[in-house]
């Protein structure tokens, strides 16, 4: 009876210590740098907030598979931005991931879109993960 009772505390001893070292880990390694409430992403430069109706734009790189406007973007959505890019025949856009796009402002298409670039101390925060 007394090996079975020490085998129990030893198994509980062990999954505690188990436990207590996964723990603080993954505290650590879950660290996200927030910009607003959206996490700031690696290789993000900035992010759009759609202040008018506009569309998602997917150019792929072989124009006859292009799929053109994919969907309209409401007002008050939010987009991570990774590269700004002119593809051959567009107006500059933004590249929000893939190959989709978002038109930048423009006398075309006037305000529709607001631009905004984290900080360099949340760049930083992000870099140093």
């Amino acid at each position: 009876m007394k090996n079975i009772l020490k085998i129990i505390a030893a198994t509980m001893m062990l999954i505690s210590l188990i436990y207590a070292s996964g723990g603080s880990a993954s505290a650590t390694s879950i660290s996200n740098v927030m910009w607003g409430n959206m996490e700031l992403k690696r290789g993000q430069i900035g992010r759009v907030t759609i202040l008018k109706e506009t569309f998602l734009m997917h150019i792929g790189k072989d124009p006859s598979v292009d799929g053109g406007a994919v969907r309209a973007l409401k007002p008050g959505e939010v987009y991570r931005v990774y590269s700004t890019k002119t593809p051959d025949g567009y107006v500059p856009m933004y590249a929000v991931g893939g190959e989709y796009y978002i038109i930048q402002n423009s006398t075309l298409n006037g305000v529709h879109v607001k631009y905004e670039t984290p900080s360099k101390a949340k760049l930083a925060l992000l870099n140093k993960k």
